[in-house]
């Protein structure tokens, strides 16, 4: 039986770390603040915007609501980016996406300072992370490699398969796992549909999946022994013995959360494994407030 990696109790860990430095901080006069920027009405952005005004309560953060309306022009959106940059009680801007089809993704971003860029979307960013060179990195990415670290993973010489090649986790995690001596191969759906997935993944000591797809990794795709991270989120139906979907008192599909791994079947095979639930995205949402602490240091010439 595999070790099951606790998300929850790590970032637990980490929040303790975070409330130590954020009152030394602020002995100093100095408290890390986070803005979240969000354009329109979009369901999942408006319940992260939630989570992270609760996360920053939580730590001892100010925290400050950038909400417009849909119909806000780019120029607008733009500079409220701005005059956050200005903002010293800001450390760090979230924009909070999608934004409606007229605000341009890379308008804002590439407006954001480098020093405030919490979730490391600035192309500055990503490029200081590609060279190896300190920066702050993706927050989903760095849960990664924090799950890894804190059960003990030694990345140099480890063989890592990324299952994924997105901007927002697969490259990212691939640079940050490299820049720790670890041996990387990154697959993805065209791995996959050319036959070659298994021949890659089954030779991973340590496999960090994330491909949005429901058990895309079954048992006969993992190496045993092997450490696997699930970063994915993905609603299914739940489904009783006869493989029918099971109805809730209103009579619709019930349904659950699930990552990429079969993860009933694959953790009798591995050495350790993350749940989803209760994995990764604990700890992403941890890596953000770190990310800010760290920036609220830069910008005040702190070590």
């Amino acid at each position: 039986m595999a070790q099951i990696i606790d998300g929850n109790a790590v970032a637990e860990e980490i929040k303790k770390e975070i409330i130590e430095e954020t009152e030394k901080l602020k002995a100093k006069g100095i408290t890390p603040g986070i803005a979240t920027l969000l354009v329109g009405d979009d369901f999942g952005a408006r319940m992260y915007r939630g989570q992270v005004e609760k996360n920053c309560q939580s730590v001892g953060f100010n925290y400050f609501d950038k909400s417009l309306p849909a119909d806000t022009t780019e120029e607008e959106v733009v500079n409220i980016v701005k005059e956050l940059n200005d903002d010293p009680a800001v450390s760090g801007i979230l924009p909070l996406r999608p934004f409606p089809p007229h605000v341009s993704d890379s308008a804002v971003i590439n407006t954001i300072r480098v020093d405030k860029d919490i979730d490391c979307f600035h192309p500055f960013n990503m490029g200081r992370l590609t060279l190896g060179e300190p920066t702050l990195a993706p927050c989903t990415p760095s849960a990664c490699i924090e799950l890894l670290e804190r059960v003990g993973i030694d990345f140099e010489g480890a063989e890592i398969v990324v299952v994924g090649h997105s901007n927002i986790v697969g490259k990212p995690v691939a640079l940050l796992a490299l820049n720790r001596n670890a041996t990387i191969t990154v697959t993805h759906i065209f791995t996959s549909q050319a036959g070659n997935l298994a021949k890659h993944t089954t030779g991973a000591d340590i496999l960090i999946v994330a491909a949005g797809k429901a058990g895309l990794i079954t048992p006969d795709l993992v190496k045993e022994g092997a450490v696997v991270i699930d970063v994915g989120i993905n609603r299914v139906k739940v489904l009783d013995e006869e493989g029918n979907p099971v109805l809730d008192e209103k009579g619709k599909p019930k349904t659950k959360t699930v990552g990429d791994v079969d993860f009933e079947n694959v953790k009798e095979k591995v050495k350790a494994i993350t749940p989803v639930p209760g994995g990764v995205g604990a700890v992403t949402n941890m890596m953000l407030l770190k990310n800010a602490l760290t920036a609220a240091k830069m910008q005040a010439g702190i070590e």
